[in-house]
């Protein structure tokens, strides 16, 4: 599957907690390209923002979650991003009458831009702060 593909089939689906989120959209991506579940323990285990929420703080946080499950089926830490790529951004989110930046997944599309899924908007592309990539590029 290309990315393309997977993106173009991205739009077509509602975002959901576990089943269409940050997480799931990596994964599913990785999955899609002949890795390993990384979230098959995840899934089915949550359906709401608060069970998301439980389920990262028992892993020690979003960024503690992906580098072990990452690494886990084989995927490295980059500094020189790929179409392709899985990546953690800051990315803004309402919080109350406030925007702030929250740690989500995304899929880098080049060496700058992320794509993401969002539960307002659905799947977009931005220009926002890395905190991690993990290529997938051996």
């Amino acid at each position: 599957m290309t990315l393309a593909d997977y993106l173009d089939a991205a739009t077509k689906r509602s975002w959901h907690y576990g089943t269409l989120d940050c997480c799931t959209f990596m994964a599913d991506w990785l999955v899609a390209l002949g890795f390993q579940d990384p979230m098959a323990d995840r899934r089915g285990q949550y359906s709401t923002r608060d069970e998301y929420r439980d389920l990262m703080r028992s892993e020690g946080g979003i960024v503690a979650s992906c580098s072990r499950r990452f690494g886990s089926i084989g995927l490295r830490e980059t500094v020189s991003p790929a179409a392709g790529d899985v990546a953690l951004v800051l990315a803004p989110a309402p919080l109350g009458r406030r925007v702030v930046l929250v740690a989500t997944g995304s899929i880098c599309t080049g060496p700058v831009m992320r794509a993401l899924v969002t539960s307002d908007v659905g799947l977009v592309g931005a220009k926002l702060e890395t905190i991690k990539v993990w290529s997938i590029h051996g």
